[in-house]
């Protein structure tokens, strides 16, 4: 439960910065696949840039797949009911 906590607590200051920076309708332009030895696909990984760090969002399969058939803004990457922050 204190896992889970931390995690939107992190996840809600990210997107507090997001909507600081007004980084929000920025395009999401870096992203790399998560593909094991077996070559399957696991979902994809989304790198965010603010003034900060760098974040990374992981988007698991096949959730993904319609993240990236169109234009992801990284207000709509932050608010996919899927999206993870990794630390």
């Amino acid at each position: 439960m204190v896992i889970l906590a931390k995690y939107i607590d992190t996840m809600q200051q990210l997107i507090q910065l997001v909507e600081k920076e007004k980084l929000g309708s920025q395009l999401v332009t870096q992203h790399t696949l998560i593909i094991d030895d077996k070559q399957i696909i696991h979902g994809a990984l989304f790198f965010v840039k603010t003034t900060r760090k760098t974040f990374k969002i992981m988007v698991p399969t096949p959730f993904y797949e319609t993240l990236l058939s169109g234009k992801l803004t990284i207000q709509q990457l932050l608010k996919h009911p899927e999206a993870m922050l990794l630390s």
